[in-house]
């Protein structure tokens, strides 16, 4: 079977042994949607191109590649399948997505890429599995996403008859008769809206055709996160030459998205490693757009996708209380215990700080400007990108 969209192919190279195999999707370019900057139509044609989408798919190809040359992926990095309808905008930043050679993502295509991708998951079942779809998608029930091809809206074909159902992919994904060895670890991004438009209210039958055909699970014991990039009736958004919103919230969390060191199976030492709940904080941390709007379901455990062996970055945001010391602090200062490094705090005289660190443990010591507080120094506290935000430090506290 015909594979255009594969861009990367390691299979060979990894000798049987498993690997993380990925398929990335980015539409902007809607070919029968009226350009980003025209007043929306009627019905669906409400609906207009995007400027960010083929940006975040090329974006996360790239990142994954990165992690994988630096040795950070969980499983190595077998395949990338990428299919991008990249808009001029995001042309003139990167022009790679215009090289000849790169698949649109029509529904045809899609259609390819993603059962071609199923077999290669379900080659062993230590396999991982990512999915990413950035463009337009439209909810046709509470737990139902619909996500639209490039050829959305083709005439004279049915409305629908140009889109998949998310429901569809991940069921199809599950381990069968047919498929038992199917990779058990998959990770499922979906950065498109999720709004009902009154328009689906009209169109008889609402449901695309299936790319996968059911199977009849055998038993699903996957371990398969999905993480959208709203929440039910919510709007995807990104800035036009860049990637979305969600896409770079990602991209940190893929880096920064860890709460802890530890010991990881099939790791030598130990890491930080990203996993699915993590990641979903890191998103929610790395863009306050996201902060308690990512949505991640269908987590059964947390698979780990990636890791890193120094500690994470992260912004520690600080408040320091009570609100009448305000005037009389005169420097504040951060100790890392392991270390025993001392970093002065920028902005004095400020009760909200916000302070670059890495995760770990540290010990605040703020000095007085006046006599109205002596030095305070707080306990020693572990900082990572779990702990609620904003940190209190009540000086009046100290002794």
């Amino acid at each position: 079977m015909a594979d255009p969209a594969l861009i990367l192919d390691r299979r060979a190279a990894l000798l049987g042994n498993p690997g993380l195999h990925a398929v990335l999707i980015g539409v902007s370019d809607y070919t029968f949607l009226p350009a980003a900057d025209d007043p929306p139509g009627t019905g669906l044609l409400a609906l207009r191109q995007l400027k960010s989408s083929a940006l975040t798919a090329m974006a996360l190809s790239a990142k994954l590649q990165r992690l994988d040359t630096d040795k950070r992926l969980m499983r190595p990095l077998a395949t990338i399948r990428l299919l991008v309808a990249p808009s001029p905008e995001e042309i003139a930043v990167d022009p790679a997505l215009a090289a000849p050679g790169l698949v649109a993502p029509t529904i045809r295509n899609i259609e390819l890429a993603l059962l071609n991708w199923r077999i290669d998951v379900a080659t062993q079942a230590e396999n991982q599995a990512l999915f990413l779809f950035s463009g337009h998608g439209v909810r046709r029930s509470l737990e139902e996403s619909i996500l639209l091809a490039q050829d959305f809206l083709e005439q004279p074909f049915a409305e629908m008859s140009r889109s998949f159902r998310l429901s569809n992919i991940r069921n199809g994904m599950a381990p069968s008769a047919k498929r038992p060895d199917i990779g058990r670890e998959q990770f499922f991004f979906v950065d498109a809206c999720r709004d009902k438009p009154e328009a689906l209210d009209g169109i008889d039958p609402i449901d695309p055709p299936a790319i996968f055909t059911a199977d009849l699970n055998i038993y699903d014991d996957r371990k398969a996160p999905i993480f959208f990039a709203t929440t039910t009736g919510g709007v995807a958004a990104g800035e036009a030459g860049k990637p979305t919103y969600f896409g770079l919230a990602l991209l940190w969390a893929l880096e920064n998205g860890s709460f802890g060191k530890q010991s990881v199976a099939g790791i030598k030492g130990s890491v930080w490693p990203v996993n699915a709940s993590s990641l979903k904080a890191g998103i929610e941390v790395a863009d306050a757009l996201f902060d308690a709007r990512v949505e991640l379901t269908g987590l059964v455990s947390n698979p780990v996708l990636c890791f890193r062996r120094d500690a994470p970055e992260m912004t520690l945001k600080v408040w320091l209380e009570p609100a009448d010391y305000k005037g009389h602090v005169g420097g504040v200062s951060m100790t890392e215990i392991n270390t025993n490094k001392v970093t002065p705090v920028p902005g004095i005289g400020e009760m909200q700080l916000s302070i670059p660190i890495t995760a770990g443990q540290y010990r605040m010591t703020v000095q007085p400007s006046s006599n109205r507080f002596a030095q305070a120094s707080s306990e020693v506290t572990y900082f990572s990108i779990q702990m609620p935000m904003p940190w209190t430090f009540d000086l009046a506290s100290v002794p």
